[in-house]
């Protein structure tokens, strides 16, 4: 499966190419061209090193939806309009992916509700007819993600109004290992999925602890 991750020059973007290129075909998208192909080189030195195979390329933003059949939007959130403005003209039948989270910190980490409820919600209405999107991934650890030793143990709250593409998302989150998906609801429960990476920041940060993420038991 082609995946095109944009904003994969990020920590979680750069976590999900890295452990989904051993089994799928990765490209990284930027906002600039060279800076995807550096990152694309970088994460290719990582795995290689680590005695695995893959398929990375980078490009700009605009060109890596083209092939792609998945795509993750792992941009900030003050870049999604402009973002979709420049894919939109690629973009057909695919899936995409948004693990975007508006948030901003006034003292200690919020979350920043959109006028149309989450980012999620904002997403669906950017974009066009026939794009099936499934929002997932807010509350894995960046960090853990990237370090491709790790087991993760942790959960993936899947939201999505389409049945087909939210189990393709589940699939791929299998294949990383330790992750488990959750279906949590439709899109517009996503919201609530959102407004938990704020506060796994501050338990982080308040509680002196890392990598954290959220495991239902």
């Amino acid at each position: 499966m082609k995946i095109a991750i944009l904003g994969g020059t990020g920590s979680i973007g750069g976590g999900l190419a890295l452990r989904w290129a051993m089994g799928h075909e990765i490209i990284i998208g930027s906002r600039k061209y060279e800076k995807a192909e550096l990152t694309a080189d970088e994460y290719i030195k990582v795995l290689e090193e680590a005695g695995n195979n893959c398929t990375i390329s980078g490009c700009a933003n605009a060109d890596a939806v083209k092939e792609a059949d998945i795509i993750v939007l792992s941009v900030p959130y003050e870049h999604i309009e402009s973002t979709i403005e420049t894919i939109k003209p690629n973009l057909e039948n695919q899936i995409v992916i948004s693990i975007v989270v508006p948030m901003e910190k006034a003292g200690c980490f919020k979350y920043k509700t959109p006028l149309s409820g989450s980012a999620a919600m904002q997403i669906r209405n950017l974009l066009p007819n026939g794009v099936k999107l499934v929002s997932a991934f807010h509350n894995v650890s960046a960090k853990k993600l990237y370090m491709i030793d790790k087991k993760l143990d942790m959960d993936v709250f899947i939201c999505g109004d389409d049945d087909k593409a939210n189990n393709v998302v589940c699939k791929l989150v299998k294949d990383i290992n330790k992750l488990k998906p959750l279906i949590a609801g439709p899109l517009e429960v996503s919201s609530m999925v959102e407004s938990l990476t704020p506060l796994l920041v501050n338990l982080a940060i308040y509680n002196k602890m890392k990598h954290l993420g959220i495991k239902c038991v």
